[in-house]
């Protein structure tokens, strides 16, 4: 039986170009982010308090988690090092090997987040910080997953200075 899946795709909101560590892997948020999280976190769908949560284990990914899930907006969420700056077939064999069967969100880095939106969608996508995008699928398995089956079914960014 065929069902509709979606995957969320969510590319971390603006950070500070350098860190006290002097580790990309520390870079912090900047207000703008914190902003932008802020915004997300009210402009959102509701869907996603229900949606798996797999998020990279960098500094700024796990903070545009915690900002965005204040108050019970997200499932509480798996964090890996292996999503740290993973490309697009990183991320592809990540899902297609998921045996579950629930929609997932990633919360993740470009260019690997912009280049598998683009891949499943067959469309040039490029998400800034902060940017969102939703993809269906006519699938009843992340096995299924393959090149362009997706449609995009909401994309945004938050605009704030």
């Amino acid at each position: 039986m065929v069902k509709r899946m979606k995957l969320h795709l969510l590319r971390h909101a603006k950070t500070d170009q350098s860190s006290p560590t002097g580790r990309d892997f520390d870079r912090k948020l900047l207000p703008r982010g914190i902003a932008q999280c802020a915004d997300l976190r009210n402009t959102l769908p509701s869907e996603l308090q229900m949606v798996e949560v797999w998020c990279s284990s960098s500094a700024r990914t796990r903070a545009t988690y915690a900002l965005i899930s204040e108050g019970g907006k997200l499932k509480e969420a798996t964090f890996s090092d292996a999503l740290y700056l993973a490309s697009r077939s990183e991320l592809f064999q990540a899902i297609t090997a998921h045996n579950g069967d629930q929609d997932l969100l990633i919360i993740g880095h470009n260019f690997g987040i912009s280049d598998l939106a683009a891949y499943l969608i067959d469309e040039h996508v490029e998400l800034q910080t902060g940017g969102y995008i939703c993809i269906s699928f006519d699938i009843s398995s992340w096995k299924e997953l393959s090149h362009g089956l997706g449609t995009t079914v909401l994309s945004y960014r938050p605009e704030v200075r």
